[in-house]
């Protein structure tokens, strides 16, 4: 009697493999995945935050380099606002120097 259940117990084991196998094959896929999902999330976040870091790091590095160049724009505004004054004091003293000559 202990063989034939022993022979029973052999044949559910081994009859029921394939869906046990099946079962835990499922269960790997699907922690697998899982896994890879955690995975892609932690990549996103952490290209973000080294995205959000290298922005900062290049705002603060350039602010001095930014704020140089715009004086240098600012300075080369007023020596081109003093070349158009000079430009016009000549023009009319070219005008002047026509009249006196025609005259």
């Amino acid at each position: 009697m202990i063989q034939g259940l022993i022979t029973l117990f052999r044949f559910f084991v081994l009859s029921s493999f394939p869906g046990r196998r099946k079962q835990a094959i499922e269960k790997v896929n699907k922690a697998a995945d899982e896994l890879s999902r955690k995975v892609d999330e932690a990549i996103q976040k952490d290209i973000s935050q080294s995205a959000n870091n290298l922005v900062r790091f290049v705002e603060v590095i350039s602010k001095p380099y930014q704020e140089a160049c715009q004086q240098k724009v600012d300075w080369l505004q007023g020596v081109q606002g003093e070349l158009s004054s000079v430009e016009r004091g000549l023009q009319t003293l070219k005008v002047e120097i026509q009249n006196f000559h025609g005259s």
